[in-house]
């Protein structure tokens, strides 16, 4: 949409005062506003004008009962003075004319469409979206209320959101031409013709004798595919992003009738359909996919995400296995084969793939820390922690690696170590009841018992029935001389039951468990 073009729409009417007949008959008020109406209907504006005021007035000064009106009355008056003056295209005094309506009556769903009509008609299109908005609120099968938006939103450029008010619009008046045509300009401006011709030839599918007003938009521009085609994606994204995806599929559904070979949109629109759950057609857009596009390995990787999700292991890691024997340097693929593997059990060929992503991947945390992960499983801590301190190193801000770390650490008695990477986890999640008894735990081993002892007791604060805190905590009491406290930590200590003892290093195990077969799905 060029932007020379007036963005003006015809404010609405209503049917006035039906129902209110009571004060009509026999009154100023009633004949004022009779006068007023006729004057409306026959365009004698300026006459209607000074009736509509006669009769506000008259219902102030008239003392009868029948002359009284109610507030939405008087604000239907108001919007009726300023549809005279939007008429005579004196904006500024109709936009007051209509605040004085929504301020009469605030739920009147009309006046607040009207207002965002002579916002626009100024150009403050921002003010024209919220008024139109809280008009779709009161009213949302306003159809003028949804085409003014997509008005307002392709003067904005934003295609996303004018593209859904124009179908929504659609939707609420389906024999309207008037938002397909505007939607044809919309990608016509784009470049893309075989979109704008659809939306024109259904625009005269269901409005025959629909003319297309005078823009000066309808002149061709010359794009080039490829811009025609980020036209496409970024209609697309908008419109995800705004969670319409039936109406992102139905874009990328026409990108590729125009360009059957788009590959990106195949694999987007696959995406797009294994999010719905539509898993088979997802599967077809993927296998369009050939092996040397750049899009090839994240299109298998999906598929294999879409057989593990059907419980189909050997289907998903077949898939991955043809690919990387295309594609035998992508430090992904066997990654995501080792997390497959190890959900088969075969532990060995998962620790191998996993070696093998750490060689592709040299300065990937998440390879490192799953590598690590997997020598636990065959109980080869010391390259375990090798794996795991490389992953602390790439990504120092990972706490839950430290803690893992730390735990291995402390699992061999290198409680200096382990200190060093519980404070470092301590630093970030200060209120973490495992971290703060781990790291009292090491400060206990190091004879250290005046820094472990505030750890315990912030422990016990949290969970007071953590008993090896308890129990911790009264040795440590006894090793700096306070016997009286010490004592009582331990008696509470005996009174609880063998059941409710936490094992600390159990827990601790489990946690770091876990995590690895969490970052292995």
């Amino acid at each position: 949409m060029t932007g020379s073009e007036p963005l003006i729409f015809m404010p609405l009417d209503l049917d006035t005062f039906s129902g209110s007949e009571r004060f009509m008959a026999g009154t100023r008020l009633g004949a004022a506003f009779s006068q007023g109406i006729r004057a409306y209907l026959r365009a004698a504006y300026a006459d209607a004008i000074e009736h509509f005021k006669a009769a506000l007035i008259a219902a102030y000064v008239e003392g009868e009962e029948q002359a009284q009106i109610y507030d939405r009355e008087r604000a239907i008056i108001y919007l009726y003075i300023g549809n005279a003056l939007a008429f005579q295209d004196e904006w500024d005094t109709a936009l007051r004319e209509y605040l004085e309506s929504v301020q009469t009556d605030a739920q009147l769903a009309e006046a607040h469409y009207n207002l965002g009509v002579a916002f626009a008609a100024q150009g403050h299109f921002d003010r024209a979206i919220s008024a139109f908005k809280v008009a779709l609120d009161l009213n949302g099968a306003l159809y003028e209320a949804h085409f003014s938006l997509g008005r307002c939103y392709q003067r904005l450029d934003d295609a996303g959101r004018a593209y859904i008010h124009y179908q929504q619009a659609c939707d609420a008046r389906p024999q309207a031409a008037e938002p397909r045509y505007y939607m044809g300009l919309m990608h016509q401006s784009h470049g893309a013709y075989e979109l704008a011709q659809r939306c024109f030839t259904e625009a005269l599918r269901v409005e025959p004798t629909f003319v297309s007003p005078e823009v000066e938009d309808q002149v061709l521009v010359d794009r080039s595919e490829a811009e025609v085609s980020q036209w496409y994606y970024r209609l697309s994204d908008d419109l995800k992003a705004q969670g319409y995806e039936e109406e992102a599929d139905r874009i990328y559904r026409a990108l590729l009738q125009w360009r059957p070979d788009e590959q990106r949109a195949h694999y987007l629109r696959g995406n797009l359909l294994a999010r719905a759950r539509r898993f088979e057609t997802a599967m077809e857009e993927y296998v369009r996919i050939p092996p040397q596009n750049k899009y090839y390995v994240d299109a298998r990787m999906r598929m294999s995400a879409i057989y593990k999700l059907l419980q189909k292991p050997r289907d998903a890691y077949s898939v991955l296995f043809e690919c990387a024997k295309i594609h035998p340097t992508n430090g992904r693929l066997f990654l995501s084969m080792g997390k497959l593997l190890y959900d088969m059990s075969k532990t060995a060929p998962a620790v191998r793939a996993f070696e093998r992503a750490v060689q592709l991947l040299p300065r990937d945390p998440q390879a490192h820390y799953l590598l690590g992960f997997m020598y636990t499983v065959i109980g080869n801590e010391s390259w375990a922690i090798a794996a795991w301190r490389k992953a602390v190193e790439l990504a120092p801000d990972a706490h839950s690696l430290r803690y893992d770390l730390g735990y291995m650490y402390l699992r061999r008695a290198r409680h200096d170590l382990a200190a060093h990477e519980f404070a470092q986890v301590l630093r970030f999640w200060p209120e973490d009841v495992e971290t703060n008894f781990m790291l009292g735990l090491c400060y206990k081993e190091l004879l250290e018992p005046a820094h472990a002892i505030p750890l315990f007791e912030k422990v016990l604060r949290r969970n007071p029935r953590h008993a090896q805190a308890l129990y911790y905590l009264g040795a440590a009491y006894l090793q700096i001389g306070n016997i009286s406290l010490g004592k009582a930590y331990l008696r509470r200590y005996d009174h609880l039951s063998s059941s409710d003892r936490p094992a600390a290093a159990g827990k601790s195990a489990a946690r770091l468990r876990a995590r690895g077969v969490s970052l292995m799905r």
